[in-house]
């Protein structure tokens, strides 16, 4: 890979990696294990897992081939960067009073450039789906990210340090991402930190990469598709009536008996196409079943074999019997967080108390997903005003988003009145102030606060004066 440009790196690592590009410190620990033992300790940890590429290989053909696990994921990302009516977009930045227009103006245009809200609901189910989501930012020659790229999260590989920090080389081994051939895992090419936007979702301390949100449903989807594979062929081999002919071989050898069965069968198959042409017909998908039955003599007298043909009872109550199906199933939809209601599989949902507790825990759940999304935004937003030579530390803001569409609306909504019957009345008494109201009961971070404010050209403590006025000369009025 080539070598980047002096200046990127310079103005990358002014404000992410320090002054210089750190290197993996040389120490001893405190129990006297020497930095190059404790390394390959850890080494085991960082390779490249067979595991790992097996979990996306599993993960991949669920979302192909179960209805459940595909539903669930498309709701999940769909809930989690979509409002209500489809009026708001999927976030919205809050900045305070000392941004400048131009910075607003720079990120703004990043957002557009990139399609960061169009791309939020794809990152979203990615990440539910491997555990992790790459994107290479792609830079033009002004510094200005103009497009993330995806990267197949089965080709990439994230090395680490024994401390977990990324590695920060420039050869194989030593890149802090490199890109490989899945199969054959022939190095491909190499990445500094800054060049990649790893998002790890559900990451655990002992891997340096995330986990599947169906990471434990793999052993359940495996029985469950060999239960329904097994039932499936039940089904159509041994559903359909089957016949049971009984014929009179009296007087027959069982040489003779065993031509006589055979030319009836043969008849029975056999119908006339055209003049001198015969055609074999097949009277049903499985084969009926012909015996032989001839007169025996029994107490001294024969009893007379008849020829018979009988329907054989085909009900079974494996064919009624899905709770182990059910069961299976069940464990699969457990690890997507979904309750089934939302998945019209429910079939006692007249608990009242019970539909708000899924309900509440469902848009908790939707709520995380948005904070995981969040860093990966952060990440391209600090990312680009490095490039430009502007610390991000220096850029207070703060990326927001429309309440999950799946909330109890209806209780939110009765909260509320009744906190702003209660806070029109404290503040009428000088008990609390709009900022309080604002951050307490409306949940508005200083930030979103100070950002309503100056949109409506107005400050605090301007607005609770002209409401005290207002309610002065309300009280000073005569009576008529």
């Amino acid at each position: 890979m080539p070598e980047p440009d002096n200046r990127l790196r310079t103005r990358i690592a002014r404000f992410i990696a320090g002054s210089r590009w750190p290197q993996p410190p040389k120490v001893t620990s405190a129990i006297g294990i020497s930095d190059q033992a404790l390394e390959n300790l850890a080494m085991p940890f960082f390779q490249v897992s067979r595991v790992r590429n097996d979990t996306y290989k599993d993960v991949v053909e669920m979302d192909s081939t179960v209805d459940e696990v595909a539903t669930a994921l498309d709701m999940l990302a769909d809930n989690s960067v979509s409002a209500e009516y489809g009026t708001q977009k999927a976030f919205f930045i809050a900045y305070e009073k000392t941004v400048s227009e131009e910075i607003k103006a720079l990120i703004e245009a990043l957002i557009e450039r990139t399609q960061l809200q169009e791309k939020q609901y794809e990152i979203a189910r990615s990440s539910l789906l491997y555990g992790d989501d790459f994107r290479q930012p792609v830079m033009d020659p002004n510094f200005n990210i103009v497009r993330l790229m995806y990267m197949p999260p089965e080709s990439m590989i994230r090395n680490e340090d024994p401390q977990g920090l990324l590695m920060t080389g420039d050869k194989e081994g030593l890149w802090a991402f490199e890109q490989v051939y899945p199969n054959s895992r022939q190095f491909i090419a190499g990445f500094y930190p800054f060049q990649m936007v790893h998002l790890r979702w559900n990451k655990s301390g002992k891997s340096p990469y995330g986990r599947s949100l169906l990471y434990t449903a793999r052993t359940s989807w495996k029985k469950l598709q060999a239960m329904e594979e097994a039932l499936v062929i039940n089904w159509i081999t041994r559903a359909f009536a089957r016949l049971l002919f009984v014929l009179d071989v009296t007087n027959k050898s069982d040489k003779e008996a065993e031509l006589a069965i055979s030319d009836f069968k043969r008849s029975l198959q056999t119908r006339r196409i055209a003049k001198d042409v015969e055609g074999v017909e097949q009277l049903s998908v499985v084969k009926d079943i012909f015996l032989g039955n001839s007169i025996r003599m029994m107490g001294g007298k024969a009893v007379p074999g008849l020829t018979d043909v009988r329907v054989l009872d085909t009900s079974s109550s494996g064919f009624q019997n899905l709770n182990a199906i059910d069961y299976y199933r069940s464990k699969i939809i457990m690890s997507l967080r979904t309750p089934k209601a939302y998945l019209g599989l429910e079939e006692d949902i007249n608990a009242k108390a019970t539909l708000i507790q899924q309900d509440r825990r469902y848009a908790k759940f939707l709520q995380r997903i948005q904070q995981f999304l969040t860093q990966g935004i952060a990440k391209v937003i600090d990312l680009q005003l490095s490039l430009y030579g502007i610390d991000p530390k220096t850029v207070p803001y703060i990326i927001s988003w429309p309440l999950p569409a799946w909330s109890d609306r209806l209780e939110d909504s009765e909260a509320a009145l009744n906190y702003a019957q209660a806070d029109e009345i404290y503040l009428g008494m000088g008990v609390v102030d709009e900022m309080f109201i604002g951050v307490r009961h409306v949940g508005m971070s200083l930030v979103d606060y100070e950002a309503v404010q100056q949109r409506i050209g107005k400050d605090a403590n301007g607005r609770s004066q002209q409401r005290a006025n207002s309610q002065g000369s309300k009280r000073d009025k005569p009576a008529s």
